[in-house]
């Protein structure tokens, strides 16, 4: 019998590591492998979009070519996205104040409360202001069968 998938909403510093060597790249791709493999689906708002090219950008060892490549295949993993709604981004609002993060960081951490699962990040500092909501697990720390 085949195992169910698994929700999992992953934010801009996971997947900025599946087009940048840097440290935890390794389970990021893991993570983004057992998503093409059905194991688990990935969810992310659409602002994920801009900042993961945003990062991408601000790096001078990706040429243009590169660029483009990566921003395409981040489109080709089939990624559920999210688009803001009035009611969550009120929700993330009232959750970045509570917390003391962004509001960016914010709507990660209400679309995972929304779906019901865990949001996985790479963000020491998020992990640490979002820790009480018990939402929150750090890449390196998010381990699936």
């Amino acid at each position: 019998m085949a195992a169910e998938s698994q929700n999992v909403v992953l934010d801009a510093s996971v997947a900025v590591k599946w087009f940048v060597p840097e440290q935890d790249s390794k389970d990021a791709l893991t993570l983004r492998d057992q998503h093409i493999e059905g194991r688990l689906t990935l969810y992310a708002p659409g602002l994920i979009i801009y900042e993961v090219a945003n990062t991408l950008r601000y790096r001078s060892d990706i040429t243009e070519t590169d660029l483009e490549h990566d921003i395409e295949a981040l489109f080709q993993l089939d990624i559920a996205f999210i688009a803001p709604s009035s009611k969550s981004t009120a929700k993330a609002a009232l959750t970045a104040k509570r917390l003391g993060i962004t509001v960016y960081d914010a709507v990660y951490v209400e679309l995972a409360e929304d779906i019901g699962c865990k949001l996985v990040t790479a963000d020491d500092d998020l992990n640490r202001k979002a820790k009480d909501t018990h939402l929150v697990t750090l890449l390196s720390d998010h381990l699936l069968d």
